[in-house]
């Protein structure tokens, strides 16, 4: 798909199956990159122990705020989201959801850094006006 869209820039200086073989290896080292990154984040609680008053242990269980909010609320963002132009939405999906840095994202947007953190910037901004909007009614 990205050979597909990005076409128009393909400039003839090497042959089709080259320009193609560097996206493919390109998308494929970003998501080697991204799956590495999201591995490390994790903790794995069950590992952790917390040492209670009377000297016993137990496994350390944070709780789940996530099932705080409310699904209407989570659809809702969810819809708003979606309805934000791709030039805002996509830096800020990548960023919030796929784990990326500003860096990585502007090298695959093949963007400068200050437009994705402008762009990150304006999406939040935009989806926060949205959703205020959307709770005065």
């Amino acid at each position: 798909m990205r050979g597909f869209r990005g076409y128009q820039r393909f400039r003839g200086d090497c042959p089709l199956r080259i320009w193609l073989s560097r996206i493919v290896v390109r998308v494929a080292i970003n998501h080697h990159r991204s799956a590495a990154r999201r591995l490390k984040r994790w903790v794995f609680f069950g590992d952790v122990e917390l040492e209670r008053e009377d000297g016993t242990r137990a496994e350390f269980d944070p709780p789940d705020h996530s099932k705080n909010i409310p699904r209407e609320k989570m659809m809702d963002v969810h819809r708003q989201v979606n309805r934000l132009p791709d030039e805002f939405k996509m830096p800020l999906m990548m960023l919030a959801v796929d784990g990326m840095t500003i860096p990585e994202i502007a090298e695959i947007l093949e963007i400068p850094q200050g437009t994705v953190k402008s762009r990150v910037f304006y999406a939040r901004k935009r989806l926060k006006n949205a959703l205020e909007n959307r709770r005065k009614r």
